[in-house]
Order: structure tokens, then C-alpha cells, then sequence
């Protein structure tokens, strides 16, 4: 991932790539740099609220979650890059 993208709503550039996920009722958003292996009883996904937008001219669809729980899953359960590159303290 380019360390330059930039949030298309905000500009700040601390976008995190990742993926939707259901688990039983649950949807939340999976960040893709999570540490392989980590002995934690959290789940790695972070709720997403059910309202959503799209666009329908370039398929760029859009949630909101709390980008705090998001810091904190991420401060956590992240890799050294990602916690490296948001700012995030070292938890070790």
C-alpha cells in the first residue's frame, strides 16, 4: 500500500486497507495488517454501523466506524508497520 493515499473524505493520510466481515450477526471492517499470530480473546474486526453510501457513477461505497476502536484494535492487535506508520505506541 502507498504510504501517500488519502482518505477521500477527510485527507489525512492514515488510510488502513481491509475487508468486511460477518461473523453470526456481527459486521465489522478486518484490517489487513493485523500480526499473524496474537494471543489476545478480542476479535480482530471492528463494528461497522449499518448505514452505508455508494457511488453510483464509480462503485466507491462507503461506511463509518468509531476510528478510535479502529486505533485501538489497531495499537493491539496491529503489525509493527501499521503501528509504525498510523503513530501508533509501541505495545510490546
Amino acid at each position: 500500500m502507498a504510504d501517500s493515499e488519502q482518505c477521500p473524505r477527510c485527507g489525512k493520510e492514515l488510510v488502513v486497507h481491509g475487508s468486511f466481515s460477518t461473523r453470526g450477526v456481527r459486521f465489522g471492517f478486518r484490517p489487513e495488517e493485523l500480526r499473524l499470530f496474537s494471543l489476545s480473546l478480542q476479535f480482530p474486526e471492528v463494528p461497522v454501523s449499518a448505514a452505508a453510501a455508494a457511488c453510483a457513477s464509480c462503485g466507491l461505497v462507503w461506511a463509518q466506524l468509531d476510528a478510535a476502536a479502529l486505533r485501538q484494535k489497531l495499537h493491539d492487535l496491529g503489525n509493527e508497520d501499521v503501528r509504525r506508520r498510523l503513530g501508533l505506541p509501541d505495545c510490546e
